[in-house]
């Protein structure tokens, strides 16, 4: 019974997919299972179609919204969101599957080893201005989309990711899932190297309208924070951006009122996964999953 789907979106570097998936063949338990969406540039060279799920989405531009399309053809009840380019031990997801037997655990953050920074990184955080940013273990809101791992249950009852926030489609599920009365754990003993330098902390124009944007859309929250976000506030935010533009747009970016509104979630409904009451998980093998190839081509 496959209990992780681990989802690698992939927009247009063979090289890094193919990293991360060396390392996770290497590496996976049995119980997992390996779907790559990618925007239809991936030709398959190695033939690993019978080990790995390989979804086409040609309409797909970015990342999040290839994670968008791919999360709800999971098969498992936990998805694990990877970015191409990371890699992993064996015996990784140790740690993080006994986590999800609290039933008002929504989404587990392990620690994310970036290239030139000492320290780990657990998942992301809304600074006071609403910035996604790096977080620590006490003070990670969620995890990063780059390195995850959601509930499915959860994932169904949100919607999905909202790609609207482009980047920040992780914090809003994180922010979902508390105002929902869940909570998001960390797995210290996870690592997973991503092989990057950590931009995560980096302020930039269209980082500023999302985190606005976000505002909007979780306004009850922020406003439970006791998070202020003034002109003076956000100009002094952007000063290390060493941008003249970001600090111009610091003062004069206005949220995207119809990305706030967008496919607003029904909290009971994601209440009641919390709660247990929610549908159970359910799915069983396609026929053609046991016997074909798996190429897909979705919309």
């Amino acid at each position: 019974m496959l209990k992780v789907s681990i989802v690698i979106p992939s927009v247009d570097n063979a090289r890094r997919l193919e990293t991360t998936l060396v390392s996770l063949l290497e590496n996976r338990p049995s119980d997992c299972e390996i779907v790559v969406p990618h925007c239809g540039y991936y030709d398959d060279p190695y033939n690993i179609a019978d080990e790995v799920r390989l979804v086409e989405v040609p309409a797909a531009r970015t990342e999040m919204e290839l994670l968008a399309v791919a999360w709800s053809m999971c098969r498992a009840p936990i998805v694990h969101t990877l970015a191409a380019g990371a890699t992993v031990e064996a015996g990784w997801i140790d740690s993080v599957l006994p986590k999800f037997e609290r039933m008002d655990v929504g989404a587990v953050t392990p620690a994310a080893m970036f290239a030139e920074h000492d320290e780990p990184v657990f998942g992301v955080q809304a600074d006071a201005m609403g910035v996604r940013a790096a977080g620590t273990a006490s003070s990670m809101q969620g995890p990063m989309w780059q390195a995850a791992f959601y509930r499915y249950a959860i994932l169904e009852a949100l919607g999905g990711f909202c790609t609207r926030l482009e980047e920040y489609a992780d914090l809003d599920v994180a922010l979902w899932i508390a105002q929902a009365g869940g909570v998001c754990q960390v797995a210290s003993d996870c690592q997973i190297e991503m092989n990057d330098p950590c931009d995560l902390n980096q302020v930039t124009s269209t980082r500023i309208r999302l985190a606005k944007t976000l505002q909007l859309r979780h306004q009850n929250w922020f406003a439970a924070q006791g998070k202020q976000s003034g002109k003076l506030g956000w100009l002094s935010r952007s000063v290390g951006s060493g941008s003249l533009a970001t600090m111009m747009s610091a003062l004069t970016a206005k949220a995207d009122t119809s990305a706030a509104q967008h496919r607003l979630p029904n909290l009971d409904e994601v209440r009641a996964v919390i709660a247990g009451q929610g549908q159970t998980f359910r799915f069983e093998p396609r026929q053609e999953d046991s016997y074909a190839q798996h190429h897909r081509h979705a919309a």
